[in-house]
């Protein structure tokens, strides 16, 4: 069986991590707008060509005032472009390293499940062939297996205990 994954995050480099991420949860936190996904679905919605689009509008914007209707507010127009710019490099160094934890914990994840899956079967087949404390073992293991009818469930209890 090969086992792709090989690394351990030592528990000090993670809380290390989780200390730096709340920190930056905290002084990003007041700055941002948290939306509920019925208001995202409902919004405009920002592309590589939309936001080169954003900033050739405020150029120009900028450049010829004549241009800007009176009902247009070129301050707060300004002021969300500067937000996105600032917010841009941010927003992919998250979404790059959370791709980056995902994929990773997919792979653990995947070799995992493999070996509690050989695991499982080994038990089974041990359960079958009356090794003690296999069937015990089986019996829990089969109320948890993935798919199972009776995953998450407690088992039956035996008839006259």
């Amino acid at each position: 069986m090969q086992n792709e994954f090989q690394l351990l995050l030592p528990p000090a480099v993670a809380k290390k991590v989780d200390d730096f991420l709340q920190q930056a949860a905290a002084e990003l936190r007041p700055y941002l707008t948290p939306r509920t996904p019925e208001q995202r679905q409902a919004m405009l919605k920002m592309a590589d060509k939309t936001v080169a689009f954003v900033q050739k509008a405020r150029g120009y914007a900028q450049a010829n005032p004549a241009f800007v209707p009176a009902f247009l507010s070129l301050p707060d127009f300004n002021t969300d472009a500067d937000a996105l710019a600032s917010l841009a490099p941010l927003h992919q160094l998250l979404e790059g390293l959370a791709l980056d934890t995902d994929s990773t914990m997919m792979v653990a994840g995947s070799d995992a499940y493999a070996a509690a899956l050989v695991l499982y079967n080994n038990i089974k087949f041990l359960a079958k062939n009356n090794q003690p404390g296999a069937q015990a073992a089986y019996d829990d293991l089969s109320q948890r297996f993935p798919g199972s009818t009776n995953a998450g469930r407690k088992p039956k209890p035996l008839q006259g205990a």
